[in-house]
């Protein structure tokens, strides 16, 4: 089958992120709405553009994700919802699920009949398919971005009930997550609050989690990231793969090719992967219509 993949013009620029023709379909991925073709919604992070599609009745997104959205924005979702793990038939074309553990609702998306896979980020690729096209991130695409996570030092820390600043979407949910399975409560910020409700999670006495940037309201706390340009005490937690883990999802899923639609990976990366003998793109390879 025919596949083109294409980004949209806008002004001098482009629309976010890429967009596939499939037979005649067209999908856009974590983009905004167009007046022709499908959403398809990864995740619920804001730059991948779901807040964007509240009134999209062509957009597809998992019911987590919408939740989070209708939760994170105030208002209704208008498109099509699945269960992670489950097939569907958006447009001509079949479409598996997979869970890729970014954050809560965090899907894949597998064009089986084309070998396509779009993943949007991942966290854990361990439940992905092998591929021949796989479409994917590079938040941590440059090899000085190689860390092991402080979970330990996270629970270490939160029996002196501190604040920890965590992005609101996503992040939050994990932290909570991981607090509430130590035997730990949590307290949170009504925003976040609102958002952990939204997936199932109570807020009960024990550690607050706020936004990092509303540290300094409370005297200061520890920033959850493995970003190093805070000023604030880091513990590393890290809701995507690091340089070696994008290596390692890549040769999990054997693709003949790999286009990074999200993040900046390295020439280190790229040459990487051509030594592999991997055909590789960048938004700026995709052409612009």
């Amino acid at each position: 089958m025919q596949i083109e993949f294409y980004r949209r013009k806008y002004g001098r620029g482009c629309r976010p992120h890429l967009s596939i023709c499939i037979e005649g379909q067209h999908y856009h991925i974590d983009s905004s709405p167009a007046n022709y073709g499908i959403n398809l919604i990864t995740h619920a992070h804001t730059d991948h553009y779901g807040q964007r599609n509240m009134n999209n009745s062509k957009a597809v997104a998992s019911k987590e994700t919408a939740a989070i959205l209708e939760a994170y924005t105030g208002k209704r979702f208008s498109g099509a919802v699945f269960e992670v793990g489950s097939r569907m038939k958006v447009g001509k074309v079949r479409i598996k699920t997979y869970p890729t553990y970014h954050m809560h609702g965090s899907t894949a998306f597998y064009f089986k009949e084309n070998d396509v896979l779009v993943t949007g980020d991942v966290k854990d690729y361990s439940k992905l398919p092998k591929c021949s096209v796989l479409v994917t991130e590079a938040t941590y695409g440059h090899p000085s971005h190689v860390f092991e996570e402080e979970i330990d030092k996270l629970v270490k820390i939160a029996s002196e009930k501190p604040v920890f600043g965590a992005y609101p979407i996503g992040k939050a949910q994990r932290v909570a997550e991981i607090l509430q399975e130590e035997g730990f409560g949590f307290s949170a910020e009504e925003q976040i609050e609102r958002i952990c409700k939204a997936v199932g999670l109570k807020p009960s006495d024990g550690p607050l989690i706020a936004s990092p940037r509303n540290l300094p309201r409370y005297g200061g706390g520890y920033v959850l990231t493995a970003q190093r340009f805070y000023k604030w005490p880091r513990i590393t937690i890290s809701d995507h793969l690091d340089y070696k883990g994008i290596l390692e999802m890549i040769e999990h899923c054997e693709p003949e090719e790999v286009v990074f639609y999200h993040g900046k990976p390295s020439k280190k990366l790229l040459e990487e992967l051509k030594i592999e003998r991997i055909a590789c793109r960048t938004l700026n390879d995709i052409e612009a219509v």
